[in-house]
């Protein structure tokens, strides 16, 4: 049987773990509740723009530029097609706002989700943890009142003290 030093000792060292998981938790929430506010300020401007595309036009160029390096056309008309790719290069430059918070939205939802089950992940940690605990204080409790039970049947036997329910069985049996 173990000794209460040594339940102590496990029940220290749960205790230590316990409260990493509840700083780690109080951590993940702080960066959750950023992430939420960012995801917030960020919806307005994406509500707004929703309707704007994006793709099309980079096509528009992947098609243009393929055309100038693979077929062989006249200068004048390549001319064109570079002309008409600077163009779409300037359109795309004044989109990149909306395609960079479209990726930052986009990497916002992955970082709220990850820290989701993470504390998931950690709180059922603490649920198991909590559950050894109160495993081990019950069994620190068992060893305190068996040593109590010992200590006192021991002043008994010396005859120094007579607990009250003893008294109660000395009249019954008189």
């Amino acid at each position: 049987m173990t000794t209460e030093e040594e339940i102590k000792a496990k029940i220290d060292a749960l205790e230590k773990e316990k409260a990493e998981l509840i700083d780690r938790i109080k951590k993940i929430n702080r960066r959750l509740r950023y992430k939420l506010y960012e995801k917030k300020a960020l919806e307005p401007f994406l509500e707004k723009t929703k309707d704007v595309a994006i793709e099309p036009i980079k096509r528009k160029k992947r098609i243009l530029e393929f055309k100038i390096a693979t077929q062989a056309y006249t200068p004048k008309l390549e001319k064109e097609w570079l002309k008409e790719v600077k163009k779409i290069d300037k359109e795309l430059e004044g989109l990149h706002e909306i395609e960079k918070a479209r990726r930052k939205s986009k990497y916002i939802e992955q970082d709220i989700e990850e820290a989701k089950k993470e504390i998931s992940e950690i709180e059922t940690n603490l649920k198991k943890l909590r559950e050894d605990l109160k495993k081990l204080y019950g069994t620190m409790r068992e060893l305190r009142n068996a040593a109590r039970k010992a200590a006192s049947a021991e002043k008994r036997e010396e005859g120094e003290l007579v607990a009250l329910g003893d008294l109660a069985l000395i009249e019954k049996e008189e």
